[in-house]
């Protein structure tokens, strides 16, 4: 039996002894850029085919934690909603087993990057046909990353299937992982390694593609050209931090790791030499020094002190992971944001290139073959999952405050389970 609907998820019976229900997605969609009709569909096998049946009761419905306004943790509300249908054809629908609060959720439900985000989500509309010129981004769902078992797959996806378990990320822009359900691009997952749980593997992806964006794209470190090299980590115990030491370790970097006197046994089990950053002297030693490749700071504030600490002339960088654009565009919009953000890099390396010293900026970035680097490291038991505080997904406002609160060790999880 065949059902289809625009835009919608079906229930389909397959006849005969012993139905089973499955998930059966059915979409037709046109827009300027794809005239082409869309229609999938995909059966799981029995074993992972049969919904909850409090799912059924719901009609295919999902509860998911959104914001209908730019409120911070109070403004968070557990919502009934759709399940997203799959529209793009290299999209995937994932149903989440757990998923990570990152420092950027908790930012952005109280504002953060609005202006940036809402341009990227109506070329998103635009990319799909739609004009509606009363946009507004509300509600918003948040999470950044996750890991689930795959539920249905658009037609030119490639790599994952029906039933795989795999953890990746969400784009900011999109409705985020803090949901039953969420879709993302299947260039944006990989299978989970054997041996990982589900907490681990949802600590992993967003922290590891910003680090990766850090140390390889800003910092111009490649893995196969790291060995010996000297790098500093501030913020170690951090998410990305803790993430970094382990990835630059696994590369054959001597890493150094600033972080609280609490966290050094922790930053040296992940292969960083601990630093106390409370200790007066860990700075100017570090400065005394000057002998660093890299300093890459996951702290959330920036020190250009720590600029000193870097080789002369020798292409070192300092790469921050607390840039101010998103802030300087949503204060002054984005033609007065993006000249105060060129004159701020500007003056962060007015003293540092006469030096011969480099000072950058950090972002996210979706990047398909680091995610595969960083599971292979992982299923080699060279990354691992660092998690510092697990919450049931009906407790997800304390996760975001305990974020918020700050000096994690490693990552705080949301799971369904």
């Amino acid at each position: 039996m065949n059902m289809s609907g625009v835009n919608a998820l079906r229930l389909a019976r397959r006849p005969g002894p012993g139905t089973q229900l499955s998930l059966t997605p059915s979409y037709r969609h046109k827009s300027p850029f794809n005239h082409r009709s869309l229609s999938t569909s995909r059966h799981m096998a029995a074993a992972q085919t049969e919904e909850p049946a409090r799912e059924r009761e719901r009609g295919l419905r999902m509860q998911a934690w959104q914001c209908a306004g730019y409120d911070g943790v109070g403004g968070l509300s557990l919502a009934t909603v759709r399940i997203p249908p799959v529209l793009r054809p290299n999209d995937i629908l994932v149903r989440v087993h757990a998923a990570s609060v990152n420092p950027i959720d908790a930012s952005l439900i109280s504002g953060y990057g609005s202006q940036v985000l809402n341009m990227l989500r109506l070329a998103g509309q635009l990319e799909q046909g739609i004009v509606d010129p009363n946009f507004i981004e509300f509600p918003v769902t948040g999470g950044r990353d996750f890991m689930g078992e795959v539920v249905s797959v658009g037609h030119c996806a490639s790599g994952v299937k029906v039933g795989q378990h795999v953890m990746g990320v969400v784009s900011p822009q999109r409705q985020g992982s803090h949901a039953e359900y969420v879709v993302t691009p299947a260039s944006n997952v990989c299978l989970v390694p054997k041996g990982v749980t589900n907490e681990e593997a949802a600590s992993i992806p967003y922290a590891g593609l910003t680090g990766w964006s850090a140390v390889v794209i800003s910092g111009m470190m490649r893995p196969n050209a790291a060995l010996g090299k000297r790098v500093l980590v501030l913020g170690a115990a951090g998410g990305v931090g803790s993430f970094l030491c382990q990835l630059l370790s696994a590369w054959g970097a001597q890493v150094t790791g600033v972080c609280s006197g609490d966290a050094e046994n922790l930053v040296a089990g992940l292969g960083a030499e601990p630093l106390d950053y409370r200790d007066p002297g860990t700075k100017q030693m570090l400065v005394r020094d000057g002998g660093y490749d890299l300093v890459v700071n996951c702290s959330g504030s920036d020190d250009l002190e720590y600029l000193e600490a870097l080789k002369s002339w020798m292409g070192a960088s300092y790469v921050t992971l607390s840039p101010p654009l998103l802030t300087n565009i949503d204060n002054s919009g984005i033609v007065g944001g993006l000249v105060k953000s060129v004159r701020d890099v500007v003056q962060g390396n007015a003293r540092s290139v006469s030096q011969g010293r480099l000072y950058k900026w950090a972002f996210f970035m979706p990047n398909p073959s680091a995610l595969k680097h960083i599971t292979d490291l992982m299923a080699k038991h060279r990354i691992r999952g660092v998690v510092d505080k697990i919450f049931p997904f009906s407790d997800a406002p304390e996760a975001y405050s305990h974020v918020i609160a700050g000096h994690a060790r490693g990552k705080t999880i949301i799971t369904m389970q």
